[in-house]
């Protein structure tokens, strides 16, 4: 008997899953089985295996051949297996049949879907499958022909792409590999995003928000903006971005995944953050996704601009408090769980008055009237560290503030700080330290320095959960000023972020 094992990953709800492949073959016969846990049979898959391998001019052997597939990992759905396990399937079989030797095996990972004719076809979520096998591990990785642009843009792989099982079996046998697609030619500065607009410079009637940006910036805290009818909400947003480091490779490949997955086009690894702004129509499929990645997603690693925030609708907003308090999305299907990536950087406008514009931009609107509509964000309002107030009599300003790059040098360095501060703990910035890392001996502020912050709470004007959002704020605040831990000066400022001025005296 010849037996041969080797593993493959499949897509499974918004997450590879890690297949273990065990064929073995045992002369007397000629048969094909393709089983997996629990007795589940595989037919299709087994018609497609034999199918291509004949059909590519290969001759079946007389074995008695039994394919074991093993999917790994917990949840429903757990005996299912996507045709990118093809590939795999088959490259084991042809080893333990003789036709190629078992060692092309080794430190490979296949991925692609067989056709009855040989031909090797493409699969969804390639992107993320290969950097998958990439942490994994696997220096070599076949794909579909199909699907070599995608494959190619994660660092650190060896790509072999195939349009045929013929193609797979001249590689195992001679090591001749077919020629690999040319990358775009602009993918160099689509993938830096160096040709994207972005502004250099902040313009001077934000200024007053200048300090409040770069705090959010710093620390990824999440901003409640008040606007004014004039002022232009999309720019607000580019400002904010225009501050935020570039992806590292580990970080691109994961965007570019999602965007990949979300049916966009993909020519390099997007190396800036993205930015979403949904409008206020936007249902909670689009939000959060389905069988594709959703808005939330879309802006992973990135920022998420909610113009007008109230006038969503409450069932989005709530769907938002996973993606702040988790970092994920999770949508249940009849066959499973579907789980994306959301780590997103919330912005939310909202009007000074519900009935305010471009005439009239205090509104005529009563005293109950505002309060209701600012509590339509009730769902998110607590997970909104910093609150600011932007007027459009500024907004016609058109002197030049601080250059973007000044201030996004200081963001990286405050980051710097904070990663290496929270590295032990496994965290890079200062709004996603739990609340147990803050009460740490080491790290618990004086009592001092936490005084007029405690007298808040102590009169109800702010919450627990307030109180350590702000100390969050304070240790931001303190590493923009290049400070250890926060002194008193720097937690008084965290408060004046975190409620509207006026507010907390």
């Amino acid at each position: 008997m010849t037996a041969v094992n080797t593993a493959t990953l499949t897509p499974h709800g918004g997450v590879p899953r890690e297949v273990l492949v065990q064929v073995s073959a045992t002369p007397g016969g000629r048969s094909l089985i393709a089983v997996g846990p629990n007795g589940a049979s595989y037919p299709e898959l087994r018609d497609r295996v034999y199918a291509g391998v004949t059909n590519t001019g290969l001759t079946w052997p007389d074995r008695h051949v039994h394919i074991t597939l093993t999917p790994q990992g917990p949840g429903p759905g757990k005996g299912s297996v996507q045709p990118s396990a093809d590939l795999a399937v088959t490259a084991a079989v042809l080893a333990a049949t003789g036709h190629l030797p078992s060692t092309a095996l080794n430190e490979t990972m296949f991925l692609g879907e067989v056709g009855l004719d040989g031909a090797v076809r493409p699969v969804p979520d390639t992107l993320a499958l290969v950097a998958a096998a990439a942490d994994r591990g696997y220096p070599t990785v076949m794909v579909p022909a199909a699907n070599a642009r995608h494959a190619m843009l994660v660092p650190g792989v060896h790509v072999v792409a195939v349009q045929s099982l013929s193609e797979l079996v001249t590689w195992a046998t001679t090591g001749r590999q077919p020629a690999l697609p040319a990358l775009h030619a602009d993918g160099a500065s689509a993938g830096e995003g160096a040709a994207e607009a972005v502004p250099t410079f902040l313009p001077g009637w934000l200024s007053p928000a200048r300090f409040a940006l770069e705090v959010a910036t710093a620390g990824r805290h999440h901003l409640n903006l008040t606007v004014t009818p004039e002022v232009p909400v999309p720019l607000i947003g580019e400002c904010l971005r225009s501050l935020l480091p570039d992806l590292d490779d580990r970080q691109a490949v994961e965007v570019s995944a999602l965007h990949a997955a979300a049916g966009r086009q993909v020519d390099a690894l997007i190396r800036r953050p993205p930015l979403q702004a949904p409008g206020p129509a936007t249902s909670v499929t689009t939000m959060i996704g389905g069988r594709r990645p959703g808005v939330a997603s879309l802006a992973h690693r990135g920022v998420l601009l909610l113009h007008n925030a109230p006038d969503f609708a409450p069932e989005v907003l709530h769907a938002l408090r996973q993606p702040l308090d988790q970092q994920i999305v999770q949508v249940a299907r009849a066959r499973g769980i579907m789980t994306f990536p959301a780590d997103v950087q919330l912005v939310a406008t909202s009007r000074p008055c519900p009935c305010s514009t471009a005439h009239s931009r205090t509104g005529g609107c009563t005293a109950p009237a505002r309060r209701r509509y600012s509590n339509q964000m009730h769902s998110i309002a607590d997970r909104l560290a910093i609150t600011v107030r932007i007027d459009a009599s500024a907004s016609g300003d058109a002197s030049v503030g601080e250059s973007s790059a000044t201030i996004a040098a200081r963001v990286v360095a405050a980051r710097a700080a904070a990663s290496e501060r929270w590295a032990q703990q496994g965290h890079s910035t200062n709004a996603e330290v739990p609340i147990d890392v803050l009460r740490q001996p080491a790290l618990r502020l004086p009592v001092p320095a936490t005084s007029n912050l405690r007298r808040l709470v102590d009169v109800g004007q702010v919450s627990i959960r307030a109180y350590h959002a702000v100390l969050r704020l304070a240790w931001t605040v303190s590493d923009l000023r290049g400070a250890g831990q926060p002194d008193k000066e720097a937690v008084d400022t965290a408060v004046e972020l975190y409620l509207p001025r006026g507010d907390n005296h």
